[in-house]
């Protein structure tokens, strides 16, 4: 860094200052599935994100910024400051995704030092109350709590826990809403975090981005090298067309991201927030796509350079006085709640795993000796300085060498970081694990919708998920054997009205649905036919590989009384059902 002396003393002015002053405010920027390569500013020959390359040179690039190698557990460390298995999220899915109760939330200190909390976009840990974002900490949510969902244009998005359709693209969609929270809360402090939808598939991208790449072709994409074997493994398809439309959309979402980012700034230019405004930008793990990664090895899902590096920006005009800073120490998402809290001048738990960024910012102080552990699905790796050790305990200069193709021989730096993981295995990882699944909350709350979706819910008999994802699935093949459930635990007792939201075909008409728990059950039956294709496909570029959509009708029933003494929900169809009947979800509401 150069003349790190002058950011000291611009820095320190202003956090001396800071109790005095206008409050900062705070964005967070955070995309799904866009790796370490998938910018202009960290070297990709196709892209072009002037919008980004504009934040970076304005404000400060961290090179070795790593994530997880999924989405939830990402989200979960930027939110607690802690890795991932230590506040509760060890799966995607079916309830893993859900932050423990007790981990207290970046979004929580700053509601309770009087922001105006906001978040957008993909949530991803946890839909059922407390768990929901507008009961950890964010006055506002408009989004999805699901891993992924199936439609980007015009999608079925929650606000504040109601389901509604939004209009447009999703991306701008989210990006409006984000635009107009800022603008109306005057000169409030926000704290807003912006959870971008894309690159994750499925790839729908309108045609004023598509067209952007209508010509490039496998060459100038950069993957003619690839196999047809490594092209079948990422996208379910050994059509080397399927490979290039895919990266083709991907490309094409990243600068509509690249575009939307350039209207905040520009809102928050309008409205002279810019300079009191601290924006971070950053991936939630490797790129979903064999495309160009600057040689990294791994991609999405892998605990290698190339599955958990990404890009880090910070931006902050009021004391960013060195454009175009490059931070080259390591640093990971853990890091990013103790950072902007301290900037917020925001006490909070310094117990936690991350540590602040602060005095990378300021006078180039670094703890060489720091580690940054990845972990996913039992697979461990550690970067050390210049090393990382993978998941099978090679040992590379990544440096040196980032694909990671040649192991070197340093037995003292092995065997220490070999100790390492093993601690860090048994103190951090393994407890995470010892308890079993949590049951799914129901709150009696009247203002609050609880929903346990298909996605969460265990089945027996015939029926089958839509997709082997769950994230976006719905269950079908339902005959009157099969039932489907979920552990709740409810926190008050009393009556629930319950929506049920299926789809019917004419043979279905007439057919009861049960639903029960341990102390009481309810009947309903099918009163019209609600038949719905599915869809999806015709936005899609590439056929995906989750599920298709259908729509739904929603069938209210009888109340159900539920108490703490409650541990499981069942639906059943009664005897002699016909036809088939495709299931989304349950809704309960407390009736007193």
């Amino acid at each position: 860094m150069r003349n790190s002396l002058l950011w000291f003393l611009t820095l320190t002015l202003f956090v001396s200052c800071s109790k005095i002053s206008e409050r900062p405010n705070f964005i967070i920027i955070l995309t799904d599935d866009q790796g370490w390569g998938d910018l202009e500013l960290t070297g990709n020959p196709v892209l072009k994100t002037p919008n980004l390359n504009d934040l970076a040179d304005t404000g400060s690039l961290f090179n070795s910024f790593y994530v997880s190698p999924v989405c939830s557990p990402t989200r979960s460390e930027i939110l607690t400051g802690n890795y991932h298995p230590r506040t509760g999220v060890t799966d995607v899915s079916e309830g893993g995704e859900r932050i423990n109760l007790d981990q207290k939330l970046i979004s929580d200190y700053f509601k309770e030092n009087n922001y105006k909390t906001a978040f957008f976009g993909k949530w991803h840990n946890g839909q059922q109350y407390p768990y929901h974002p507008n009961s950890r900490g964010f006055d506002e949510f408009i989004g999805y709590c699901s891993g992924h969902i199936g439609e980007y244009f015009n999608a079925e998005l929650e606000h504040n826990g109601e389901f509604f359709k939004s209009d447009g693209y999703l991306t701008d969609y989210i990006t409006d809403n984000t635009i107009e929270f800022i603008e109306i809360n005057g000169n409030s402090p926000f704290f807003v975090f912006l959870s971008i939808n894309t690159p994750h598939s499925p790839m729908q991208i309108g045609d004023e981005w598509w067209n952007r790449f209508e010509d490039f072709d496998a060459e100038s994409l950069f993957l003619n090298d690839l196999t047809a074997k490594e092209s079948d493994k990422a996208f379910g398809a050994s059509n080397n067309n399927t490979l290039v439309n895919h990266t083709k959309a991907a490309y094409a979402m990243i600068e509509n991201i690249d575009w939307n980012v350039g209207r905040i700034i520009k809102s928050l230019k309008k409205s002279k927030k810019h300079d009191n405004t601290v924006i971070i930008f950053l991936g939630d793990n490797g790129p979903n796509g064999n495309r160009w990664n600057d040689s990294l090895k791994g991609r999405k899902g892998s605990t290698d350079e190339g599955g958990v590096r990404s890009p880090l920006i910070f931006s902050y005009p009021k004391v960013n006085k060195l454009f175009g800073q490059q931070i080259n120490y390591l640093s990971s998402s853990i890091d990013i709640l103790p950072t902007l809290l301290d900037i917020a001048d925001i006490d909070y738990d310094n117990s936690i795993d991350g540590i602040s960024l602060m005095p990378l910012l300021t006078n180039e102080i670094s703890d060489d000796e720091r580690i940054i552990y990845s972990h996913w699905k039992g697979n461990v790796s550690l970067r050390f300085q210049e090393y990382r050790l993978d998941k099978d305990n090679n040992l590379f200069n990544v440096v040196d060498d980032q694909s990671q193709i040649f192991p070197v021989k340093n037995d003292s730096i092995k065997k220490y970081l070999i100790e390492k993981k093993k601690d860090w295995v048994d103190k951090v990882l393994n407890p995470s694990f010892s308890d079993k699944k949590r049951p799914f909350t129901i709150l009696g709350k009247s203002n609050f919708n609880n929903v346990l979706p298909a996605r969460d819910s265990y089945f027996s008999g015939g029926l089958k998920r839509s997709n082997r994802y769950p994230n976006d699935s719905f269950l079908t093949n339902w005959s009157e054997a099969d039932s489907i459930y979920w552990p709740i635990q409810v926190m008050s007792d009393g009556l629930y009205s319950m929506r049920i939201f299926i789809n019917s075909d004419k043979e279905s008409l007439n057919s009861v649905i049960i639903v029960s728990s341990n102390n009481d059950n309810v009947k309903g039956k099918v009163e019209k036919v609600f038949l719905s294709d599915l869809r999806g496909m015709e936005n899609d570029r590439v056929p995906r590989i989750e599920s298709y959509l259908k729509d739904f009708q929603a069938i209210e029933l009888d109340p159900i009384y539920l108490t703490g003494e409650s541990k499981y929900l069942s639906i059943k169809r009664g005897n002699n059902s016909l036809g088939n009947i495709d299931f989304k979800r349950i809704i309960l509401n407390p009736t007193n």
